[in-house]
């Protein structure tokens, strides 16, 4: 035999012997149809089941952010409401109006706006009636006691004001 003849013998052999492993290899792979659609849907289970998890897992933390500048909002009511009354004193330090004016940007950074205002329609889901006067149908926002606010559209405070009624 010359070598040309050993080499493609060799060739053939080569061929033969990974052609016949592809086999094994496809035989081994080869699963019922049934049992192909079960893995099938359990992945896209398990793949709804993360993006789930995800979804869940963000609005979470959204919720948790959206409650901590709630609870810091909270807990600077006290100071909004005396800084408001040291501005209806009738001598007002330059300093307490521009504390007042750096505190109300930074509420509105916050997204956290005022609400009520006088002469508005009472609308009990945003205000907190502690007195009332007249007699009639309409009833309008008379005096802002104490400023209510609003957080991302949600109320966090409840203005309290007196009501009359037209």
């Amino acid at each position: 035999m010359n070598k040309e003849e050993e080499s493609s013998t060799d060739e053939v052999d080569n061929t033969s012997n990974e052609s016949s492993k592809e086999e094994e290899v496809i035989e081994e792979t080869h699963i019922p149809l049934s049992q192909y659609e079960k893995i099938k849907d359990d992945y896209l289970r398990l793949a709804a089941d993360f993006d789930n998890f995800k979804k869940r897992t963000e609005k979470e933390k959204e919720n948790m952010s959206t409650a901590s500048i709630a609870y810091f909002v909270n807990s600077l009511f006290p100071l909004i409401d005396n800084f408001e009354m040291a501005l209806n004193q009738e001598k007002v330090s330059k300093e307490v109006e521009t504390f007042n004016n750096l505190l109300k940007s930074v509420l509105e950074g916050l997204q956290v706006e005022e609400i009520g205002t006088v002469g508005e329609d009472f609308d009990p889901s945003i205000h907190e009636a502690v007195e009332h006067s007249g007699e009639g149908e309409t009833q309008k926002v008379e005096i802002i006691l104490r400023k209510g606010y609003l957080f991302q559209g949600n109320l966090i405070r409840p203005a309290m004001v007196k009501v009359k009624s037209e």
